[in-house]
């Protein structure tokens, strides 16, 4: 047998010798049948596609709605406090409020004590983009926890609080 051969035939014979007698080779190769990132991964294209469903016309993705429900909460955030929040970059919240002001969602406005600073405020039209949203997004929360009891859901949203942590 020529050199290489014996080489090929050595190779095949060790990789044989790791899989262990009556085991599924390509069982072994299954990385999504317990796995949780990726059955996360399967829940947020399954919540992004209803949202886009039920919420699409209100012309607002799940980001810019964090965003503006955020800025809505919280009294004179800033773009800086924003981005820690969404645990994004500056530059990308940057491009975030750029596209919310040219929608006319937000403003933004002088901090009185420091003129290099400014805080992020709702427009009229902001306000009331959010409270048509209010709605739509009842509906949607709805509709996604479905096949959850309210217990099941308190309990995924805790699961959920943790690993995010």
């Amino acid at each position: 047998m020529p050199p290489r051969a014996k080489l090929a035939s050595a190779s095949a014979a060790a990789r044989r010798s790791r899989v262990p007698a009556g085991e599924d080779l390509l069982a072994r190769f299954d990385f999504q049948a317990d796995s949780l990132g990726y059955a996360l991964r399967r829940a947020q294209v399954r919540a992004y596609d209803l949202f886009f469903e039920m919420l699409g016309e209100m012309d607002l993705s799940p980001a810019r709605l964090t965003a503006l429900s955020i800025i809505a909460t919280e009294a004179d955030i800033n773009q800086a406090a924003l981005a820690r929040r969404l645990g994004v970059a500056g530059p990308s919240v940057l491009k975030l409020v750029d596209a919310l002001e040219d929608a006319g969602l937000v403003c933004r406005l002088d901090v009185a004590s420091d003129r290099r600073r400014y805080s992020l405020a709702l427009t009229a039209t902001g306000r009331a983009k959010m409270e048509a949203m209010r709605t739509r997004l009842d509906a949607y929360e709805a509709r996604l926890a479905a096949k959850l009891s309210a217990a099941e859901r308190a309990q995924l949203m805790d699961l959920l609080e943790r690993l995010a942590r």
